[in-house]
């Protein structure tokens, strides 16, 4: 039986909820046929906004759904000191990770810089392999950085596998010199007992919101890069000629009081319903009481929001970014360009108002299960091939 150890900020904590729930639910998949523990560091920014009361576990070991888990405090230099957050991270995770008492024999990370490449150091350390997965802005975005892309590179080239959520994605990670053939797109699986199509006005009834109107959900982060702005900006032009209809934010973010304060400047509050944070078994209750998901993101990898609004058959408004275009059938007609605020009331009006507007699947969308088969066979590869050329 394989013995893995996690090492990502992608992951849950106590201070953390609905953070990365893909990564969440494959190692509980991958727990019943390995050995799995997880370290998830948390930055000292966020310990310091987190109330005291809220702050006892960070730094002990805490079981996780059974899985042995750690959240030391990571310390980086913010802003500028991008070049030393790898080393930062490697040296805040160490002892933490000896404490554990074990060797494992694979190393799994989550996110390029610095998560898989303070894991890269730890499994050199110790004649390990690595295998990781990449997300989207960690390689569309950071990997153009000068402060960043020999890292990122060096880290991908030692990496025995990597998983990539679309083959955009993983066409970018080749155009690094990354040999291709270690790099593999695993579509994320989607939980099929928690999405799923429901009745919209029974939804609406469990919510206890308004029903029998028109409905669109934002559902990610609050973030001018994921196009919130962007999101409440579209909205306004429609509220400017109709106002049977409403649009939900979901989610929270670092551009939180910039969301709240355009809504406010843009004088869209009759319309918009800011709800925030919601727990992610509760999302397909919110879905399925919209008529449309929209995420109108400026880069991404392929994001499970969008998988699960196609499960549940509701349509989707987004950009043509990233896996997107990948997961929509016929995407051409359905996505638009990152910051065309027109394009975007056009296709969201369609979505809401146009009954023959209909999104669906441009691929298979599998389970977890599923997923977790994928990622086993190629770490256990992986695995096999270090130990031969040891």
């Amino acid at each position: 039986m394989l013995d893995i150890t996690l090492i990502t900020s992608y992951f849950a904590s106590p201070i953390h909820t609905n953070r990365a729930p893909y990564n969440e639910q494959l190692f509980l998949k991958l727990r019943k046929s390995t050995r799995v523990n997880i370290i998830r560091p948390i930055s000292w920014v966020e310990a310091l906004a987190t109330k005291k009361a809220d702050l006892k576990a960070i730094g002990d070991h805490a079981d996780w759904n059974d899985i042995p888990a750690c959240y030391p405090r990571y310390y980086f230099i913010p802003r500028f000191g991008h070049s030393l957050s790898g080393i930062m991270y490697y040296l805040s995770i160490y002892r933490a990770f000896h404490k554990q008492g074990r060797i494992p024999d694979v190393f799994y990370s989550s996110w390029a810089y610095p998560d898989s490449y303070a894991a890269m150091m730890l499994a050199k350390k110790h004649s390990r392999p690595l295998v990781m997965s990449v997300l989207g802005s960690d390689i569309n975005v950071l990997s153009k950085r000068s402060d960043m892309r020999d890292k990122i590179y060096e880290v991908l080239s030692y990496a025995g596998a990597i998983f990539s959520p679309s083959q955009a994605l993983k066409d970018l990670v080749v155009a690094l010199g990354v040999d291709r053939s270690k790099v593999h797109v695993v579509h994320s699986g989607i939980d099929a007992e928690r999405f799923y199509p429901m009745d919209k006005q029974s939804c609406e009834a469990q919510l206890s919101i308004t029903e029998n109107i028109k409905r669109v959900v934002y559902i990610g982060n609050f973030k001018v890069a994921k196009g919130t702005i962007d999101f409440l900006k579209g909205v306004a032009k429609i509220f400017s000629h109709r106002q049977d209809f409403e649009a939900v934010l979901i989610g929270r973010g670092e551009d939180d009081a910039l969301v709240k304060a355009t809504i406010e400047e843009l004088n869209i509050g009759k319309v918009v319903r800011y709800v925030g944070e919601v727990d992610h078994k509760n999302l397909n209750t919110w879905i399925n009481a919209s008529d449309c998901l929209c995420l109108p993101s400026y880069a991404e990898g392929l994001p499970n929001v969008i998988l699960e609004a196609l499960k549940t058959q509701t349509n989707v408004v987004a950009t043509n970014v990233g896996g997107i275009p990948e997961a929509i059938k016929d995407s051409e007609n359905y996505l638009f360009e990152p910051g065309d605020i027109s394009a975007l009331t056009e296709k969201l009006s369609s979505a809401l108002f146009d009954p023959d507007y209909r999104t669906e699947a441009g691929f298979p969308i599998g389970s977890y299960d599923d997923m977790a088969d994928q990622v086993l066979q190629l770490i256990q590869a992986v695995y096999d091939n270090f130990n031969d050329h040891e």
